[in-house]
């Protein structure tokens, strides 16, 4: 009797990977690279996504050696990406259809390209108040740690040009103007989330970084006009759930995300604020936008019992939203160069989960504006 007990029970687990496995594979709205969409369903909205993973091998039982959960994907051009997880670091020569394993799993949260084989990379040890960042010149074949033993949190990494901003969440943060060679630290945007910062207009002294925060759960949104070297809040509508991420395409344009499925838009600098609504109360994971307002929105996927919408897309600002991908997929980070050249990074939920890649696929949306 346990013996039959026990084979019911392999064989439900088989039956729920196979299943997992089948939609992080694309068989439920996107499709693999390589094989025809014309057998797939799609919703009424088509927008295609080759749905990708970085070669991890699936198992159960301690078998296998699946890639755990990406957290952040970035591009130097079309071809050249690299993004990074708890699975592990990994690096693409093709656009992210092929990956070569860099680092091994651990807690890799965030990877930027300041060259085509100049990588920064930021590790994070949940639990604990300690970052490492580290630095490679030589495609990653070696590393230098830069501010060793001096981060504390680990919360976002972003590289523009010259600009290095390292966001350590509750403890002070720290940023380079001369591509790391010196360092400041920044002591007053505690209880920080995450930070953009638009290119598009450079201030006499300086240039325009937004940051992103909450005090006992309420957002607060702080921005610098003079590369972080002065900071003003910014008044936010009262009452909002709490805050998840933001991007801002220009210094004048911006999205918060939050839970509840709930963002707020700015065409103004952050004068004045619209709220909007995704089509879902989830929370939003990820953004992204072109400077024409059209972009993507991931939220929170990651319950497999549960599985339901992934990725939306706009076409004026967030004012309206149609479902793009939906299934096993969550997106933690979105990535684009402009409305044909997205990327997508997260995980599959399921037993085991695995790593995700979306590539938008300029052939099949060879319509789009």
């Amino acid at each position: 009797m346990i013996k039959v007990e026990k084979s019911i029970f392999y064989l439900l687990l088989f039956i729920t990977f196979f299943i997992t496995w089948s939609y992080s594979q694309g068989f439920w709205q996107g499709h693999p690279a390589g094989q025809s969409p014309s057998s797939f369903s799609y919703p009424a909205y088509e927008i295609f996504f080759d749905l990708i993973n970085t070669q991890g091998s699936g198992g159960g039982f301690g078998l296998g050696k699946p890639h755990f959960h990406l957290w952040d994907i970035d591009c130097w051009n079309e071809k050249i990406c690299w993004c990074c997880g708890f699975g592990g670091v990994f690096k693409s020569v093709d656009g992210g259809y092929h990956w070569e394993t860099i680092k091994e799993p651990g807690g890799w949260y965030h990877v930027q390209l300041t060259g085509p084989e100049e990588i920064w990379l930021l590790e994070g040890f949940h639990g604990e108040a300690k970052g490492r960042l580290w630095h490679s010149i030589d495609n990653g074949h070696s590393w230098e740690e830069v501010l060793s033993q001096q981060i504390k949190g680990f919360g976002q990494l972003i590289c523009k040009g010259p600009v290095i901003f390292v966001l350590c969440n509750d403890y002070p943060s720290y940023i380079s103007l001369d591509h790391g060679k010196t360092w400041q630290k920044i002591n007053n945007i505690f209880g920080s989330l995450q930070a953009s910062i638009p290119g598009d207009i450079q201030l006499e002294n300086g240039f325009i970084i937004y940051v992103l925060g909450h005090k006992k759960e309420l957002p607060y949104l702080v921005q610098s006009k003079d590369g972080g070297q002065s900071w003003k809040e910014i008044k936010l509508p009262e009452g909002l759930p709490c805050p998840k991420t933001l991007f801002f395409a220009t210094s004048w344009m911006g999205w918060i995300g939050f839970d509840k499925g709930k963002i707020l838009v700015t065409n103004d600098g952050a004068e004045s604020w619209k709220l909007c609504q995704l089509p879902t109360h989830k929370p939003i994971t990820a953004l992204w936008f072109d400077q024409e307002g059209r972009g993507f929105a991931a939220v929170e996927n990651g319950n497999y019992l549960k599985l339901s919408d992934a990725l939306y897309r706009t076409e004026d600002g967030g004012k309206s939203w149609k479902l793009v991908l939906s299934g096993a997929k969550q997106f933690n980070k979105l990535f684009g160069f402009d409305l044909k050249k997205c990327w997508a990074a997260g995980f599959s939920p399921g037993i085991p989960q695995n790593d995700l890649i979306g590539i938008l696929n300029t052939k099949e949306n060879k319509d789009l504006p």
